[in-house]
């Protein structure tokens, strides 16, 4: 719940922004290419934190906070590789504003830095980050849907919001809104790829 309120919240930020520096094509650029990925990525390493440890199929486990116990910069580590890599893949034509790609990447290496720090708080020393091939093509499939999916709800979403409250500008807004809930699914099941290499 909590991931989908700050993931409905971050369109309307953007397209806020959008109206307020229309006149600043140089900041436009920087939200979109720097400012926008970064947001995105924290975005879902707050859904990670908040899904452990469901997220890897487990009831019990060491809480996020014991794990961090012996090196507070664990979670610099993941906000700045996860800021690295959505400023990167921004920059790569083409690539960057395609969010069916770049977002569950971001998800995917969250998910295996917590998975690491829970490995090495375990000493599981036999558990690697595939998933498996099942679950990795059905990351796939299920993120390409997924992504259809959401382009398509959020249209139709926006479209009426649009029409019920005589505006414009909606039906784009709310799309980024249904992308970033499509990743759900998708950091799901790379979870419990993970997950079912241990059992508690």
């Amino acid at each position: 719940m909590v991931y989908g309120l700050v993931a409905a919240g971050e369109p309307f930020l953007e397209s806020w922004l959008s109206r307020v520096f229309k006149d600043n094509p140089s900041f436009r650029w920087r939200w979109e290419q720097f400012f926008a990925p970064l947001l995105r990525a924290a975005m879902l390493v707050v859904f990670v934190y908040l899904a452990y440890p469901a997220l890897f199929g487990l009831t019990v486990a060491p809480t996020i906070g014991e794990l961090l116990a012996d090196d507070e910069v664990h979670t610099n580590t993941v906000i700045g590789v996860l800021i690295v890599c959505g400023f990167l893949v921004s920059l790569i034509p083409g690539l960057g504003r395609n969010s069916e790609i770049v977002l569950p990447i971001q998800g995917a290496m969250a998910t295996a830095y917590v998975f690491h720090w829970l490995t090495n708080y375990l000493g599981v020393t036999t558990a690697t980050f595939w998933p498996g091939v099942d679950i990795l093509l059905t990351m796939i499939g299920v993120s390409f849907f997924a992504h259809r999916l959401s382009r398509f709800a959020g249209t139709a979403c926006g479209n009426w919001l649009d029409r019920t409250l005589t505006t414009r500008g909606y039906d784009l807004v709310v799309v980024h809104t249904f992308e970033l809930l499509a990743q759900i699914p998708v950091i799901l099941l790379f979870g419990y790829g993970l997950g079912r290499q241990i059992a508690i």
